[in-house]
C-alpha cells in the first residue's frame, strides 16, 4: 500500500492509540517497521474487544436470572444493561487486558517465554463472548473494580443479548485434578446451546475460525477490506471532481477548501474533513 500523507498519519494514530507491551522503544519500533496493513490488522484486532457505545436493545437469557447469584448481582447487572440500553460508555466494565494489551510482538512470545494469547482474548475469538465486570464504580485508572463474577454477553450492533454469570474460574482450562472447572463446562454447553439454536440434530458447523496468527479469521478478512476501500479511496482524494461528489451525494455544499484524514469511530471507517468538521462513513463495523 502506497502511503500518503494522509495514511502516515493514519498509521500514526493506530499505532498511538494501540496499548502495546512491553510498552517500550522496542515494540514501539516494532510497530512503526510494519506496513499500514499490518498495523490495520492489530489496531482492528484489538478494537473488536471494545463494546463501542450506541443504544442496544438488550436480551436476557434465563440462565442468567436462574442463577443462584443473580439475586445478590441483579442490581449492578440491570445497571449495566441500562447504560447498554442508553448508548453509554461502557469501556471501564471490559478486562484490563482489553485496556492494556492490544498488541506484543510475535518476538517476545517466542524468546521471552509470553503466552502468545496474551494480547488476545481467547474466549471472545473463539466463542464470540463478551464479559463484564460488575462494579460501577469506575476509578481513577479508567477501570471499574474488578468483581470475581462477571456476565458474559453476546453483543452486536443492535443487541446486547446476557448469556450467563461466571466466576473467574471459567478462565481457567483445568481444575486442579486436570478435569475442566465447573463454570468452564458450563461455558461450553452454553455456547454449543446457542450456537447451534435451530439447527438440525447432527448438523457439522464450523464456529469462529482461528488463524494460526491467533486472529478470527473475520478479522483478517475485516482488514483486507478496510485497507481495501482506504487505497481506493486515498489515491483520490486529491481529485476535485471526487471530493465535490462526496460533497454533493450527501446533499452538502461543497467547501473551497477542504483536509481529509482517515478516521475510526469504534470499528467504523470513515474520513473527517477537518476544515468543515464533516465526517463520511465508509464502513461500518460489525459491533
Amino acid at each position: 500500500m502506497t502511503e500518503s500523507k494522509r495514511l502516515r498519519k493514519l498509521k500514526a494514530d493506530l499505532i498511538k492509540e494501540l496499548p502495546f507491551f512491553p510498552n517500550d522503544k522496542t515494540t514501539l519500533a516494532d510497530l512503526k517497521n510494519q506496513g499500514l496493513q499490518g498495523v490495520l490488522l492489530h489496531y482492528l484486532h484489538w478494537k473488536t474487544r471494545i463494546v463501542p457505545p450506541r443504544r442496544r436493545r438488550v436480551e436476557i437469557a434465563p440462565e442468567v436470572t436462574s442463577d443462584r447469584r443473580w439475586t445478590s448481582l441483579k442490581a449492578d447487572i440491570n445497571r449495566l444493561l441500562e447504560k447498554v440500553r442508553n448508548g453509554e460508555d461502557i469501556y471501564p466494565y471490559h478486562s484490563k487486558r482489553a485496556h492494556r494489551k492490544g498488541y506484543t510482538p510475535i518476538q517476545g512470545t517466542q524468546n521471552d517465554g509470553v503466552d502468545s494469547w496474551e494480547d488476545k482474548d481467547q474466549l471472545l475469538n473463539t466463542m464470540g463472548f463478551y464479559h463484564f465486570h460488575l462494579d460501577m464504580n469506575v476509578l481513577s485508572s479508567g477501570l471499574s473494580e474488578r468483581t470475581d463474577d462477571v456476565l458474559f454477553a453476546f453483543v452486536s450492533r443492535e443487541t446486547f443479548h446476557a448469556i450467563g454469570i461466571f466466576d473467574h474460574s471459567v478462565f481457567e482450562h483445568t481444575a486442579h485434578d486436570k478435569s475442566m472447572t465447573a463454570e468452564r463446562e458450563r461455558m461450553w454447553e452454553l455456547h454449543e446451546k446457542h450456537t447451534t439454536h435451530g439447527m438440525a440434530p447432527g448438523t457439522v458447523y464450523i464456529s469462529n475460525p482461528i488463524m494460526m496468527s491467533g486472529h478470527p479469521l473475520y478479522v483478517v478478512e475485516m482488514c483486507s477490506h478496510y485497507a481495501r476501500i482506504i487505497t481506493e479511496i486515498d489515491q483520490k482524494l486529491d481529485d476535485r471532481m471526487f471530493v465535490n461528489s462526496l460533497y454533493e451525494e450527501g446533499g452538502l455544499a461543497v467547501p473551497i477548501k477542504y483536509s481529509f484524514e482517515w478516521r475510526f469511530s469504534g470499528l467504523d471507517l470513515g474520513l473527517f474533513d477537518k476544515r468543515t468538521d464533516t465526517f463520511f462513513s465508509f464502513h461500518k463495523g460489525h459491533i
